[in-house]
């Protein structure tokens, strides 16, 4: 199945005729604790029909990759720091647990646990 990079004219005019009707356009998401559901411009609505996840990233002002990774992560912001073994600490950072909104996500990130953070500021 091939997905279109654009709506078709005639979609973006009924798209308009309903907007200046005055109806708005709302789509839901998974999160943290269930559905969330956000109001799509006429442009994110017409996005939305084509790459659903690109829509609701302009909804957050964040790129779709950022996106698809907050869900990915399971909605959880881990901490940036490795461990002695080199490897990535895999505790969340201070109000990283179930993130509600992929652009606090973003924000969250390249932040430390706790333990780290106490490490860091000692350094």
């Amino acid at each position: 199945m091939t997905q279109q990079n654009s709506a078709s004219p005639h979609v973006i005019g009924v798209i308009q005729r309903l907007t200046d009707s005055g109806i708005t356009f709302n789509a839901s998401h998974d999160g943290p604790a269930g559905k969330i559901s956000v109001t799509l411009t006429p442009s994110q609505l017409e996005m939305f029909l084509c790459d659903p996840a690109a829509a609701f990233a302009s909804v957050y002002g964040i790129t779709r990759g950022d996106y698809l990774s907050w869900q990915a992560a399971g909605y959880m912001a881990q901490c940036a720091e490795l461990t002695t073994k080199g490897r990535q600490c895999l505790n969340p950072v201070h109000g990283g647990h179930l993130v509600a909104t992929p652009d606090r996500w973003v924000a969250l990130r390249g932040d430390y646990c706790l333990i780290h953070q106490e490490r860091t500021a000692n350094d």
